[in-house]
């Protein structure tokens, strides 16, 4: 334990709270070692992503902290985008390590990657990304009217199902669990059907409850010896009974108070018990407790050896058993000294005046990140939080924390209380206990500098596309032709192509008795609960049973090392430099290297082969066929990427507002204060008949869009392509990776046109030919469309929603659940592509200039100055007195400002 690694935490800061399209998000990132919330030293490279409101990433940075031109980075926001509720997300390389779960997935999902690793690797998420949700508004209809807040909704080809009104209530015993015999603190939480706190009363065995605060409480329960207890409720005039969480007949609770521990057990063969606090994952204390005859005991401790944050309570027996544990908050206010003070700001500037403001810092810090904002042009929000509220408790606990500025505000008795009743409800473990005691060697290393991981393997060989079986395609038919379908001698070969499932997507249970073909019932599993996933698939001791020379049942690794030659091609300002290499892989294929960071974008071109060719061999294979995409690699080349594919579901808090009293309409919103939370901004009700049918595709607006060979590489270096391009599955292969199995067991439909003309699916519809719309091209013509080289975008058509795949979702056995639109290089335009792999590699974001008009020299700006941001310095530097001078001009009209400042020094963080 005392040998843990240390973790890391990133954070953000961004120049406003919400944006418009058109504008951009300015942030400078801020990059700790967890245990002391100090600049680490181990990490460089930092990954940025800007991912819109359905979960899918727009665009994504790697920095460097530690550089300050390097450390701070903009996304803008294009026209193209659509408003909505925009996620930032922020992480290392070695954070990728810890908090990683297991998402639910099926033999159906499993058997599309090549091997059952790049499955499990693919069905993850990860807990310590750091992240913040903002709202991207459409462009105001009047310039400067920064009160016309609009989000126009998604376009959806079936209406959502309204949500029922309904009251859910989860109970949280302190502890862990409900030991019968004992008297148990048990908190709650009250959310309604959208996630949203009720302040409610109710009743548990007669004993009154009350949720007061965010809709959570906490009550006092001598649990029974036996049965079960029930809470109930009424919610808009229905009466809600819940079960609380069972009662165990052996076990141990616990309450904790301001320096002991009140222990009480039941049934326990050990006496001898061991408690260690954890704060940030590093033991701060360990110590021994007994029990009496009776189970009970009382463990004293010094708080004062507590650091300021959240802390873990683990009591565990000998054999390292968990029986109890519990977070709470200790705050020695030691932070409060690092403060950031500000002189100079007015209450109100004049149009186009100019401010001058003084920045006092901690002595330690050299550099702040200033914004000032104008207040107008700021929303409410319930993200109230800093850099020292997300550092010392919301980075520590699960979920959105609304208001997290709240528990800080004052130290008195209330505030407290509702603070522990916080950990309580929201008290997932960051720092997993059996994950820091194990010792396990850790998958990913920190990134100092470009680390490049990945493997070989052997490339799986499919039959060419011909063009004559294109026009099956469009029934869900893929490597036959009408001729061969009309061959009788055919026939039995055909059937059983139908019955094992060889059309996409038909490769696992289907519970929907229209879709597909049914095949027999296979369990659900997630990536852990069988144990065939948990072989090394790496070894090479895997049998060649299961592999299907055209999709990924099982493949095994290498059985044998290769050579793997590469170039990165890198372009400067005296152009293009290209740098070959070579190396050799390592255990069963596996390659690593690194290089220096770099600004912008590379080329890197990747290929293997065996050891021992001759000379004759080498040159062929460096020549022949190597710029034709429809050669086969002598071997799969793919690099491990730990990119999160999936989005995480919004709070009602990170996606609503609380409401405001404006005193004065052109200058001042004041927030209402935490003790009333709940309140929000009057909603437009439309009252509305769903409408049932399913509408037409809005082809201007698609879900998401991307380059058609980044998607490719992307695909394969997750495993669903195995080298080489196969458009009988690439347009399955990019729906399963951008929304992998959508949370269930059944197989989505897939819809593929080319340049707005259909030529593929994954379903049939079982329509008649004289009903579907006629081809109007040639096989040929759309063959020859059908290679990376004639790709330019793909655009999806959805209504999935990766962030909300709990939601129910209209699906048809005989229309596209999803539908791609690949679109061509305009006038028969082409793009190198080439036999092995050839890739896009991101090196360092060279960030932007924000823009500071200077008003001292030139007359009045012509045309309104509508900034909302009035000042943005990522990189301020602090003076040897340890303050800072912020100089910068109003806009067009009458503000009053709101600032923001945060910095790292060598002592840890600090902010105004």
């Amino acid at each position: 334990m005392s040998t843990a690694p240390v973790q890391e935490k990133a954070y953000l800061h961004l120049d406003n709270n919400c944006y418009f399209l058109g504008d951009t998000i300015w942030y400078k990132a801020y990059l700790v070692e967890a245990a002391n919330l100090r600049p680490t030293a181990e990490s460089h490279i930092l990954y940025v992503e800007l991912v819109d409101p359905e979960g899918h990433v727009v665009e994504r940075h790697r920095q460097y902290i530690g550089r300050p031109d390097a450390d701070h980075g903009d996304f803008a926001l294009a026209d193209t985008l659509r408003s909505g509720y925009y996620e930032l997300r922020a992480y290392t390389r070695w954070m990728m390590n810890f908090c990683v779960t297991e998402r639910p997935y099926n033999r159906k999902d499993r058997e599309l990657f090549y091997n059952r690793q790049m499955a499990k690797d693919f069905f993850r998420d990860y807990g310590t990304v750091w992240s913040r949700v903002v709202a991207v508004y459409e462009r105001p209809e009047k310039d400067g009217d920064y009160s016309d807040r609009q989000i126009l909704p998604r376009p959806r080809q079936r209406a959502l199902k309204p949500k029922k009104p309904s009251l859910n209530v989860t109970f949280y015993p302190e502890g862990g669990n409900l030991i019968a015999g004992t008297q148990c603190r048990i908190a709650f939480e009250a959310l309604n059907e959208d996630g949203e706190a009720v302040n409610i009363t109710g009743k548990v065995d007669g004993q009154d409850i009350r949720a007061d605060f965010m809709g959570r409480g906490s009550f006092l329960y001598d649990v029974p010896k036996e049965g079960k207890a029930r809470a109930t409720f009424s919610y808009q005039g229905e009466d809600y009974r819940f079960v609380l969480p069972d009662i165990l007949p052996k076990g141990l609770t616990l309450r904790v108070s301001e320096d002991e521990v009140t222990l009480q057990g039941q049934g326990l063969s050990a006496k001898h018990l061991k408690a260690t606090f954890l704060t940030r994952g590093v033991l701060r204390s360990l110590l021994d407790v007994s029990l009496d005859a009776k189970d009970e005991g009382t463990l004293h401790f010094d708080r004062s050896q507590l650091p300021t944050g959240v802390c873990d309570l683990i009591v565990y027996d000998e054999a390292g058993n968990v029986l109890a544990d519990r977070l709470f908050f200790v705050n020695h206010h030691d932070y409060d000294q690092r403060r950031i003070t500000i002189e100079g700001a007015k209450t109100k500037y004049q149009p186009c005046e100019k401010a001058d403001l003084t920045l006092a810092a901690p002595r330690d810090v050299r550099t702040l990140s200033v914004a000032v904002r104008d207040q107008k042009g700021t929303a409410p929000s319930y993200d109230s939080g800093s850099l020292l509220t997300d550092l010392l408790l919301t980075s520590d606990i699960q979920g959105f924390v609304a208001q997290p500025n709240y528990y800080f505000e004052r130290d008195d008795s209330l505030h407290r209380a509702r603070l522990d009743v916080l950990l309580m409800v929201q008290g997932w473990r960051r720092y997993d206990f059996k994950e820091l005691s194990d010792g396990k060697p850790l998958r990913y290393h920190p990134e100092k500098n470009i680390e490049i991981d990945g493997a070989v393997y052997k490339a799986p060989v499919f039959d060419p596309i011909e063009p004559d079986e294109l026009p099956l395609w469009r029934d869900g038919v893929f490597g036959w032709t009408f001729e061969e379908v009309a061959n009788t001698a055919n026939l039995p070969a055909f059937t059983n192509w139908l019955v094992t499932g060889k059309i996409v997507g038909e490769q696992g249970a289907l519970a929907e008795k229209e879709r597909g073909v049914l095949l027999p019932q296979l369990p659900n599993q997630t990536g852990d609960s069988s144990p065939d996933d948990t072989p090394n698939n790496n070894t090479g001791k895997e049998t060649n049973k299961d592999v299907e020379k055209d999709y990924g049942v099982n493949h095994p690794g290498l059985k044998h090392e290769v050579t793997i030659e590469g170039e990165m091609t890198l372009t400067g300002p005296k152009g293009e430099k290209s740098t070959p290499f070579t190396l050799q892989t390592t255990d069963d294929g596996r390659f690593h290297f690194q290089m220096a960071p770099f600004w912008g974008e590379g080329r890197l071109l990747l290929s293997a082969h065996k050891q021992d060719i001759s000379t004759e061999e080498w040159h062929a294979n460096h020549t022949k066929d190597i710029f034709d995409e429809e050669a086969w690699p002598d071997y799969y080349v793919k690099l491990d990427l730990f990119y999160p594919i999936f989005a995480r579901k919004y709070s009602w808090y990170e996606t609503h507002h609380p409401a405001t009293s404006q005193q004065d309409s052109t200058t001042t919103h004041t927030q209402t204060t935490a003790d009333s939370p709940g309140i929000t901004l009057p909603q437009v009700s439309v009252k509305a008949r769903r409408r049932h049918s399913k509408q037409a595709i809005a082809w201007g607006k698609p879900v998401c869009q991307y380059d058609t060979e980044q998607l490719y590489n992307l695909v394969t270096d997750y495993g669903l392509s195995f080298g080489k391009v196969n458009f009988r599955r690439l347009p399955y292969q990019l729906s399963v990776l951008l929304f992998g199995n959508y949370g269930t067991q059944w197989t989505f439909n897939v819809e593929g046109h080319l340049n707005r003309v259909l030529f593929y699916r994954s379903f049939d519809t079982g329509r008649t030919k004289m009903m579907e719309a006629p081809m109007n091209r040639s096989n040929y013509s759309i063959y020859k469309d059908l290679l990376l080289c004639r790709q330019q975008t793909v655009k999806f058509y959805t209504d999935f929603d990766l962030r909300n795949s709990d939601r129910y979702m209209e699906m048809s056995s005989q229309t596209a659940d999803v539908t791609l639109d690949f679109e061509t290089i305009p006038d028969d335009g082409t793009r190198y592509t080439m036999r092995d792999r050839s890739l896009i590699l991101q090196g360092i974001t060279e960030p932007d200039e924000y823009y500071h008009p200077d008003y001292s020299h030139r007359q009045l700006p012509r045309h309104a100055d509508y900034r909302r941001t009035l000042y943005w310095n990522p990189s301020l530097r602090v003076g040897a007195t340890s303050k800072a001078h912020a100089t910068f001009y109003n806009n067009s009209q009458k503000t009053c400002i709101q600032v923001s400042a945060m910095g790292m020094g060598n002592l840890g963080p600090a902010c105004n």
